[in-house]
This record gives C-alpha cells, structure tokens and sequence, in this order.
C-alpha cells in the first residue's frame, strides 16, 4: 500500500507496512500518530480507553510508515529521523511496547 500525503516541499510518498502481530482489539478506536516535526505519518493505532497516549504496545499497531515485522530498539521518523519511541518490555504483563517521547508525536482520531 503506498501513501501519498502533503509536505511542505510538495507530495511525499511513504510506503505503509501492515503489522504481522496486529490483532484487534474490542471497544477500541483508531488513532493516527504523526511526527511533531515534520508531520510524517508513524502509524496507525487501536487504543483503549480515553487517557493520554502514553506506550503503544506492539500488537495493537495496525500499519505504519516502518516495518513493525523486524527488530526496533526505537521508531524514528523516516522523514526527519526524530526520536518518537523507545521499544521497552512492560513490568506487569511482559508485553512489547513503545514508550513515546511526550512532545515528538500528535494524535488524531480516525
């Protein structure tokens, strides 16, 4: 699937990759994250709740600009190559997930 979206310099596009670990989640709704730089589609998201986005676990992403199948330490814009996560192993339940930096991303209801 390839992306076209609006830039500043013009039309960029981004191939999108579908997550291999993705299930769906019941009760969730679709976020959109982006970079705050550069507003570069990351990826789409299914959350749970309405609290702040703090982590995004691994197997609630959808689709993204990165390919989600192979190994991250951390998810940096493919545009601008700012920092947007950190992978982590989370305390209580052990699952994979992506801590984000607070001010590199925006959300968007889908």
């Amino acid at each position: 699937m390839v992306l076209r979206s609006k830039h500043r310099r013009g039309i960029m596009i981004m191939e999108v990759y579908k997550n291999p670990n993705s299930k769906k989640v019941r009760g969730s709704h679709v976020l959109e994250v982006s970079c705050a730089y550069c507003k570069c589609f990351i990826a789409n998201y299914q959350k749970v709740g309405e609290s702040n986005l703090v982590k995004m676990y691994n197997n609630r992403i959808i689709d993204g600009s990165i390919d989600f199948s192979q190994y991250h330490g951390a998810i940096f814009c493919p545009n601008c190559e700012e920092r947007i996560a950190t992978r982590y192993v989370t305390k209580m339940d052990k699952k994979e997930a992506y801590r984000l930096v607070p001010s590199a991303y925006n959300k968007k209801k889908v």
